[in-house]
């Protein structure tokens, strides 16, 4: 294909001749013909035709004359135009302008270009973007979508698109672009407006539009049942260590209630704080309290989202709760672009106590007495742990007297082994049920109470979320993000070691002794054990309290324990998984399977992760397993190593010592290198920090 460009001149001129070619070739074929086939004389045809020819050729020619005058006259009138504007502007415009080709070449500029520049050599067929910092590309695209914004043609609702701003030596510059032509050749005009003072009063603004935040020191009470002094004096020292933090920032802080604040800042002294990481996080927990220097942590709740102090105030509270329900020990920043997190890495300590389990289940009654009937709901793939919290808000519910349907996989190998004996019972024959099903039970007086999980897009049928009016969430796993619509009762708590805990105090709390059935005990101690790995990790006093009521009501844990025998399928893959391991950064055990496909295979990676944790100077495991397109990844940690942000970088999470992950359309070795580089980047922050 040629890549010689258009030249009308050229294809009016190349016209009458081919004209005249074809021509003379048609009389020539005309002639023949007429000899051939008739008795008529060939010098006296061949004549006519010659005229005929002639006359033709003359009008061709007079015609295309023409055309080429008139396209002449145009395309000088147009260049003359162009010619006199670029004149114009390169004698008498002071501002900066230039003229480049198609690709971005320079051409010329005028002398106002070249001051703002300082640059005074030749700059002939350099690139426009060693001038304004602004590529081709970026200054076209941007004309483009003015033009359309002009034409009315971007979608309604949709922002006004910003144009491109170039900077020239010190100051800042709106590019307009407009396409010229000179000798038949396309250009374009690049016009440069001065806006520096406009873009220093909108870099000042913004700097100065305030930050809100609220401040806790989230652990002190938590660190009193353990450590039997005072830690006032401790406090005094950590709100110090705050007030001189703001001060230095130039901001405001105010105690608002005991060890609570509220504070105010610039946005300015904000982004100094993202570079930083929020490092205050790490001075505060330099605070220690009694013999063991148990330390004082502090959680954060900013906004800059609203352009109301109002709503920003209002966001900085919800992004504190949201700092809260994830544990503590960290910052949430609630931004036009989204949350960011910052800390998180102590592990978060019991922070109920007996009087704030009676209030949620005082308002939890309250809800499923006041509804039509109530649907209850895990995650999918269920486990001892969402089956018996299930169970458990079940038996809440049937001893008010409500209707209630617990919506889960009845075909799951965890739910045949812990339900055998319930599903027995007159109450609980026809309760479970499917997505489906449930989703017909579902209506306006409805209330939908979520278990063991706080991310809708995982549970068991995510449409019955979807179209819930009420919904209540009770959860000990670290809550990620916001909820899309908050739910009447949110009941997160990361420091308690299984949702079936959580649902034990409520019910010690709400039903009678004795109302609470055996069978029912059984399958809520199942899911404490399974969680805690029969009481051995992230255990605490309130735990085995937990575990006291049950065991009064019942449960057995020698029968609890028979939920967990291991099938065949399960053994070979924790074989094929201990084969596999290897040892990374002297500290953690990484290992890697093709998953068989079967339901067996995630049960499989994480009894693989655990049993690599007992291994000798192993700090965190993961387990990696690939079923169909998607590579799933369990990890565990002892206590020191906090995998929930490790696999929070690769889109998981869970707990400080507890966490999982999906990759989806992942090959398995691309899944280990990508959980390499998270480990590699956990380890850097925390080697920057120290």
């Amino acid at each position: 294909m040629s890549n010689k460009k258009f030249d009308p001149f050229r294809r009016l001129e190349e016209t009458p001749s081919r004209l005249y070619v074809i021509l003379a070739i048609l009389m020539l074929a005309i002639h023949i013909a007429i000899c051939t086939y008739t008795d008529a004389e060939p010098a006296g045809v061949g004549l006519t035709l010659i005229i005929l020819y002639a006359l033709i050729s003359l009008a061709v020619f007079l015609v295309s004359r023409r055309q080429l005058n008139l396209y002449r006259i145009e395309s000088d009138a147009s260049e003359e135009q162009n010619n006199s504007v670029i004149y114009a502007f390169r004698t008498s415009l002071t501002i900066p302008y230039a003229v480049v080709t198609e690709t971005g070449k320079i051409v010329t500029v005028n002398n106002a270009m070249r001051s703002a520049a300082k640059l005074w050599e030749t700059v002939f067929n350099a690139d426009i973007s060693s001038l304004c910092h602004c590529s081709m590309e970026e200054i076209l695209r941007a004309a483009e979508e003015q033009e359309n914004a002009a034409k009315g043609e971007d979608s309604e609702g949709q922002t006004a698109p910003k144009p491109c701003i170039a900077t020239i030596g010190d100051g800042s510059y709106r590019v307009e672009c407009h396409p010229i032509q000179s000798k038949g050749k396309p250009y374009y005009m690049l016009v440069f407006h001065d806006v520096t003072e406009l873009t220093e009063l909108s870099t000042l603004y913004h700097n100065n539009l305030t930050a809100v935040g609220y401040i806790v020191l989230d652990n002190l009470e938590e660190i009193a049942q353990y450590v039997k002094v005072s830690y006032q004096t401790e406090a005094r020292q950590a709100e110090s260590i705050l007030k001189e933090w703001a001060a230095d920032m130039g901001g405001v802080l105010r105690e608002y209630d005991r060890n609570k604040y509220f504070l105010l800042f610039s946005r300015e002294m904000l982004a100094t704080c993202i570079k930083n990481k929020f490092d205050i996080l790490d001075t505060i927990r330099g605070v220690r309290i009694g013999d063991d220097n148990m330390p004082i942590t502090v959680s954060m709740g900013i906004a800059t989202t609203s352009d109301s102090l109002a709503g920003r105030e209002r966001d900085a509270l919800v992004a504190l709760d949201l700092a809260l329900q994830r544990g503590g020990d960290q910052v949430v920043l609630k931004s036009e672009t989204g949350n960011f997190y910052f800390g998180g890495r102590t592990k978060s300590q019991q922070k109920r106590t007996r009087g704030h389990s009676r209030i949620i289940a005082g308002k939890l009654c309250s809800m499923i007495s006041g509804a039509s009937n109530v649907i209850v709901m895990g995650h999918s793939n269920p486990d001892f742990d969402s089956i018996g919290a299930c169970v458990g808000i079940a038996a809440l519910a049937l001893h008010l007297g409500v209707d209630v349907k617990i919506v889960t996989d009845t075909e799951s190998e965890n739910f045949k082994a812990c339900t055998s004996r319930l599903v027995e019972l007159a109450d609980y024959k026809s309760i479970f049920v499917d997505g489906v099903v449930g989703l017909g039970e579902s209506s306006f007086g409805t209330l939908l109470i979520v278990v063991d999980a706080n991310n809708f897009s995982i549970l068991e049928a995510p449409e019955i979320a979807a179209h819930s009016f009420k919904t209540a969430v009770i959860d000990h796993h670290i809550k990620k993000d916001e909820f899309e619509h908050e739910p009447q009762l949110s009941y997160i708590d990361p420091s308690a070691s299984s949702t079936c805990e959580l649902i034990s105090e409520i019910l010690e709390q709400t039903l009678p002794v004795g109302v609470l059935r055996k069978e029912e005990a059984n399958i809520l101690m199942a899911g404490i054990m399974v969680d805690t790995k029969n009481f051995t990790r992230t255990v605490g006093t309130r735990t085995f309290a937990a575990a006291l009521y049950l065991r009064g009501a019942g449960a057995s844990t020698e029968y609890a324990r028979t939920f967990f025998e291991e099938a065949f399928e399960d053994y070979r893959a924790e074989a094929q998984f201990g084969s596999e391991a290897r040892i990374y950064r002297n500290q953690i055990a990484i290992t890697s399977i093709e998953g068989s496909g079967t339901s067996h295979d995630r049960i499989a990676a994480a009894k693989a992760a655990d049993k690599l944790l007992t291994v000798r100077n192993v700090c965190a495991a993961f387990a990696l397993i690939r079923i169909g397109s998607v590579v799933h990844v369990s990890a565990r940690s002892d206590g020191s190593v906090n995998v929930q942000l490790i696999l929070e970088k690769i889109g998981g999470g869970g707990h400080f010592d507890v966490a999982g992950a999906a990759i989806a359309e992942s090959e398995l070795k691309d899944a280990e290198q990508l959980l390499i580089r998270a480990i590699d980047n956990y380890f850097d922050e925390i080697e920057a920090k120290s």
